[in-house]
């Protein structure tokens, strides 16, 4: 039995999803605590991302 190809296999598939939970969740505590324009622009970026992210995948899906 092997039991770390298993948990490879499973941070190949939950890995890219956590990061873009973590953005967002980055994204929108720091548009509700920030206060400065940097956090604002901080803020953008972090809920930009994984949008342009499901897009992206979106896109190539319909083309396969």
């Amino acid at each position: 039995m092997s039991r770390p190809e298993t948990t490879r296999r499973g941070g190949r598939i939950w890995g890219v999803p956590t990061i873009l939970a973590v953005l967002t969740v980055w994204g929108l505590l720091s548009a509700l605590l920030g206060d400065r324009l940097l956090w604002k622009v901080i803020a953008w970026i972090a809920l930009l991302i994984p949008v342009v992210v499901a897009a992206w995948c979106s896109l190539r899906r319909r083309r396969a």
